[in-house]
């Protein structure tokens, strides 16, 4: 059984610990977000079925349309980085009731961190060298130089005081 590359789900639903894809994620937080920027308390078990059914839609279809565009990886980075902290809507139904729009700030600072991954993956990695004969030496306890210390010191022979 093959699976695409797209198709594979390697998120973590917040509500059932289930796996989904990057769309359902992205809406899911979404969603909760703004449930708790209301301050109507937490979601219930599988939300999607029951109260905010085509609230979260909506959002999975906006969240698609995104992830098609610039990637999945920008989508989520964009959502739980300190400029998507305050986002509680990807977008929202036209009026036709037959596609979605998603909202321009949303898509411009998704554009933004996929122009960053794209900086950050053309970057060229540093690799760091390691010695082949690394040898582990002990640090030296530092002692305190105390009367009992000299005594012992003096008894072994080590330091001659006179």
């Amino acid at each position: 059984m093959d699976h695409k590359k797209e198709n594979i789900k390697r998120f973590k639903s917040t509500s059932t610990g289930q796996p989904c894809d990057a769309a359902q994620y992205a809406a899911e937080l979404v969603c909760t977000r703004r449930r708790e920027r209301e301050n109507a308390g937490s979601l219930e078990y599988k939300f999607w079925n029951k109260s905010h059914k085509d609230q979260y839609q909506v959002q999975v279809r906006v969240a698609r349309k995104l992830v098609k565009k610039f990637g999945e990886e920008a989508l989520i980075r964009y959502l739980t980085g300190p400029s998507g902290s305050n986002v509680y809507s990807l977008g929202f139904l036209h009026k036709s009731n037959k596609f979605v729009l998603s909202l321009r700030f949303v898509e411009s600072g998704v554009a933004k961190c996929a122009d960053n991954l794209k900086k950050e993956s053309s970057k060229e990695k540093k690799t760091i060298e390691i010695a082949d004969k690394m040898r582990y030496t002990q640090k030296k306890s530092h002692q305190k130089n105390t009367l009992l210390s000299r005594l012992r010191n003096i008894e072994d022979g080590k330091n001659k005081e006179t």
